[in-house]
């Protein structure tokens, strides 16, 4: 139980770390020594009361995103989508998930990984796609999904410090996350995409060249994805 803890606290700090840190500005002059920060204590979470340890696949989605929790067994054959939402309380951080449009997150995760894969993708000569991706694109960016089913969900209560802080009692703010966890099976999903990348493929003009460049990239879409 404490190493699981230990892990998922580490984890966060190094996510506050990233998000800490900002861009010099120009002409600044000499370097200043970087401000200390002091990780974020995990002061309650949904297994506390009980003595529950961290679920696996909380940890596997701190490690490494959505694409982790897929890897896990009991989510073979099926794409995850986690949203994450924050609040002063956990009646509010809970509010403000339950007020998520799903619909339209879920479709801006996979729509953004779609975008990731393409920008990826290994072509000889990506010039012949060009128009192809502008338009695979457009038509992502109203894509939506059908299918998508509710899981888990898991909620933390997480004290920050202010950065720079000597002692815990420097204490920034403390804030409720909750997570949750929504899954589709891959076969139905693929089945949407494909029509979405058939629309996009449709509305391109191509040359028997640039057509079989398009095939390319179809053929391995979902390698990896």
């Amino acid at each position: 139980m404490k190493k699981l803890l230990l892990v998922l606290t580490v984890l966060l700090a190094l996510m506050v770390l990233g998000s800490c840190v900002s861009e010099p500005k120009p002409d600044s002059g000499a370097l200043k020594p970087v401000d200390t920060i002091m990780p974020p204590d995990v002061l309650e979470h949904k297994g506390t009361a009980l003595g529950a340890p961290v679920p696996q696949w909380v940890l596997a989605y701190i490690e490494g995103g959505a694409q982790a929790v897929e890897k896990m067994p009991e989510y073979k054959g099926r794409y995850v989508v986690i949203l994450e939402s924050e609040g002063a309380s956990r009646q509010g951080a809970q509010l403000a998930m339950d007020s998520m449009d799903i619909t339209s997150q879920t479709a801006r995760y996979f729509n953004t990984r779609v975008e990731q894969k393409f920008a990826g993708a290994q072509v000889g000569d990506r010039d012949k796609l060009e128009e192809y991706f502008e338009n695979v694109v457009k038509v992502m960016s109203v894509a939506r999904y059908t299918g998508m089913e509710p899981g888990p969900d898991y909620w933390v209560y997480l004290q920050y410090y202010k950065i720079g802080a000597k002692s815990k009692a420097d204490v920034e703010r403390r804030v409720y996350r909750v997570i949750r966890l929504y899954s589709i099976d891959d076969e139905l999903l693929a089945k949407q995409l494909n029509k979405y990348l058939d629309d996009a493929e449709a509305a391109t003009a191509k040359t028997p060249e640039e057509q079989r460049a398009i095939d390319l990239v179809q053929s391995s879409f979902y390698e990896d994805f």
